[in-house]
C-alpha cells in the first residue's frame, strides 16, 4: 500500500538496522513521526566488532531515554577499567583508570535489543527487507518488488552505502579492514584479564585483545593503511602463532571499515547519512558504535528541525567533531616521523595512557587531550 505524502504528510525511511539506523528510528518515533526501518538481515546477526561501548556511549544511550540503567547492564558482557600497551612485542604500559570504565557488549544481542526498541517506539521496523535501488527521488523497491514512500532518506547502511552512492553518483573507495576471531577462554594457554593494544604490527592499523564472559575477541583493525586485507591477516596469524593459538581452529570474520570519508553535513537536502555509512568511526580507536548512535540521533534530530542541519550539527562537542579531528591526530600515533615518540611516551608518560584511555571512554576531545600531554 502506498503512503500519501500529499497535504503534508512525511514519512522517513531508513536504510539499515544496526546502532545508527536503530537509534534514527527510534527518535523519530519517538517524536511522533512516522517511520519506516529497513534492515536487510534477519536479527540478530553477526557484526565484525570489538563490541567496545565506551562510556560516554552508554551515557548518551541511558540520556537519551532510549535504554534504562538496568536494561544497560543487562546488555553487558563485562567492564573494563585496564589496558596493556604493546609496541611489536614490547610491553610498553598497563594503565588503570580511576573510573570511566568501557563495556564489553555482544554486537548481535545489543543491535536486536536497539531494533526492538525502536519498534516498540512505533517504528515500523522491517527486517529481511533488502532496499534494492531507487525509482524515482521517493521511492525504494525491494528486493521482493514492493515500494516504499519517502520524504526523507536516512542511509544507515554501512561502509558500502547505497544511500551515500545516491547522493555522491559513486562508491567510497576509502575503505579500511577489520578481521576477528571470537576465541573461548579455555583455547587459551594463558587466558587474557584486560584489554590489550598492539601497535607496530600493522600499518596505521593495530591487533586488538578484548576479553568477554567466556570468549575473547581477538582482531585486527587498519584504516587508511597500505597494509591489504591479506597483510592483516599474515599479521593476525604471527600474532596468534606466539599466543600458542592456532587460526586454522576458528572461523575468522571480516568486513569494511570507513576511513577517512566523515560527511560533516550527514548527507544533503533531505537525504541523510548516519553510522559507517557517514564515515563516523574514531581513526584512531576505531570506535563506531557511540558515534552511529550519536549521528543516529542527529539525523533525526535534524529532520525534526524541518531540515536546518546548521541547528544540530553545530552543537559544541559532538562526535563529528571528535572524527574529524582523529584524522589529523592518528597521524602522531602511527606517522613513520612520529610513531617512535608517540610509543615512547605511552611507555614513559602516564598522562599519556591517561590520554588514550579518555579516546576509548569518550570523555574528551582530541585537542584537549593532546594539549594536555604536550603542556
Amino acid at each position: 500500500m502506498f503512503y500519501d505524502l500529499r497535504c503534508g504528510n512525511e514519512r522517513t525511511l531508513v536504510v539499515g538496522g544496526g546502532p545508527a539506523g536503530s537509534a534514527c528510528a527510534w527518535r523519530l518515533a519517538a517524536a511522533g513521526r512516522p517511520v519506516i526501518l529497513a534492515e536487510k538481515e534477519n536479527m540478530p546477526r553477526r557484526k565484525v566488532c570489538g563490541g567496545i561501548l565506551s562510556s560516554r556511549a552508554a551515557a548518551f544511550l541511558t540520556g537519551s531515554g532510549m535504554v534504562t540503567a538496568e536494561e544497560m547492564d543487562g546488555l553487558t558482557l563485562r567492564t573494563h577499567l585496564t589496558i596493556s600497551f604493546w609496541d611489536r612485542g614490547e610491553h610498553l604500559r598497563t594503565y588503570t583508570a580511576p573510573g570511566r570504565p568501557v563495556r564489553i557488549v555482544p554486537r548481535a544481542g545489543f543491535d536486536a535489543f536497539l531494533l526492538e526498541r525502536a519498534a516498540s517506539c512505533g517504528a515500523d521496523v522491517r527486517t529481511g527487507c533488502r532496499v534494492e535501488s531507487f525509482s524515482d527521488p521517493r521511492t525504494a523497491v525491494t528486493g521482493s518488488g514492493e515500494r516504499l514512500r519517502f520524504t526523507h532518506l536516512v542511509g544507515a547502511d554501512g561502509c558500502v552505502s547505497m544511500v551515500r552512492r545516491l547522493i555522491s553518483g559513486r562508491r567510497s573507495r576509502k575503505t579500511g579492514m577489520g578481521l576477528h576471531y571470537d576465541i573461548p577462554m579455555e583455547d587459551f594457554p594463558s587466558p587474557p584479564v584486560d584489554l590489550e593494544v598492539h601497535f607496530g604490527r600493522i600499518p596505521y592499523g593495530y591487533i586488538w585483545v578484548i576479553p568477554g564472559r567466556e570468549s575473547v575477541n581477538l582482531g585486527a583493525g587498519a584504516l587508511g593503511s597500505p597494509a591489504s586485507p591479506s597483510d592483516i591477516v599474515k599479521a593476525l596469524g604471527r600474532f596468534m602463532e606466539e599466543k600458542d593459538l592456532h587460526a586454522g581452529d576458528h572461523e575468522l570474520h571480516g568486513a569494511p571499515i570507513p576511513s577517512l570519508n566523515l560527511d560533516r553535513s550527514l548527507g544533503k537536502g533531505k537525504v541523510y547519512l548516519a553510522g559507517d555509512a557517514a564515515g563516523t568511526v574514531d581513526q584512531v580507536s576505531g570506535e563506531g558504535i557511540g558515534q552511529a548512535l550519536e549521528s543516529g540521533m542527529m539525523a533525526a534530530d535534524c529532520i525534526s528541525a524541518g531540515d536546518r542541519r546548521e541547528e544540530v550539527l553545530a552543537a559544541p562537542g559532538s562526535c563529528l567533531e571528535s572524527v574529524r579531528q582523529s584524522v589529523f591526530y592518528r597521524h602522531l600515533l602511527h606517522g613513520r616521523l612520529t610513531r617512535g615518540t608517540a610509543m615512547r611516551a605511552i611507555r614513559d608518560s602516564e598522562v599519556f595512557a591517561e590520554a588514550y584511555w579518555d579516546i576509548i571512554s569518550g570523555n574528551g576531545s582530541y585537542s584537549g587531550i593532546f594539549l594536555r600531554v604536550f603542556s
